[in-house]
């Protein structure tokens, strides 16, 4: 694999992954700092990430297109070769995603965002409380709610890492496909005497 080859994984890692950290701050900020009511709010989560999905799998298959028609002809662009070049540019995509997350809760504040998180689990409790549900069973929320008041910030380490992981499975999932519509076998050429 050359120097070419590297820039464009990092060049289409640094789209994808912009693209998917402003989807998921868009996602958090929506989720945890807004005063929308939980119906409204699940439409629009909902949606937006029906929208990233669809995004993130039409980028993918543009970005294999485009690297699979800068190869030789004569080499080809073998399945290997395209889920390797897909895999790689969803693990940097996922760095940054990792990295933007940090970023955005770190400026926003950990004790804010516990809050935001404490004040959705209150919600849910309410809403499965009116829905006839037992208290026993609405046990998990308080459990949760523990959890998050006592646990501490991750370090930007972990969001990486843990987006990383993510973004691994993220990529091979419509990869399996993509790889197969956008590999192709060498082209000989006949000699001519």
């Amino acid at each position: 694999m050359n120097k070419e080859f590297w820039y464009d994984v990092m060049r289409s890692g640094a789209i994808l992954g912009i693209i998917m950290a402003a989807s998921r701050i868009f996602e958090r900020y929506v989720l945890f700092f807004s005063d929308m009511p939980l119906s409204t709010l699940s439409i629009l989560y909902l949606g937006e990430t029906v929208i990233a999905c669809v995004v993130f799998i039409w980028l993918l298959l543009r970005f294999s297109r485009r690297r699979a028609a800068a190869c030789d002809p004569q080499v080809g662009y073998s399945y290997g070769m395209a889920m390797s070049y897909i895999l790689l540019v969803s693990m940097f995509a996922g760095v940054i995603v990792g990295a933007g997350d940090t970023i955005f809760t770190s400026a926003m504040g950990y004790d804010n965002y516990v809050a935001g998180v404490m004040s959705r689990i209150e919600d849910m409790r309410e809403l499965y409380g009116g829905m006839g549900v037992s208290a026993s069973d609405l046990k998990i929320f308080d459990d949760f709610a523990h959890a998050m008041r006592t646990s501490t910030p991750p370090t930007m380490l972990a969001n990486v890492f843990s987006a990383f992981n993510n973004y691994i499975l993220f990529g091979a999932l419509p990869g399996f496909v993509i790889a197969g519509v956008v590999s192709r076998k060498p082209e000989y050429r006949e000699m001519e005497f």
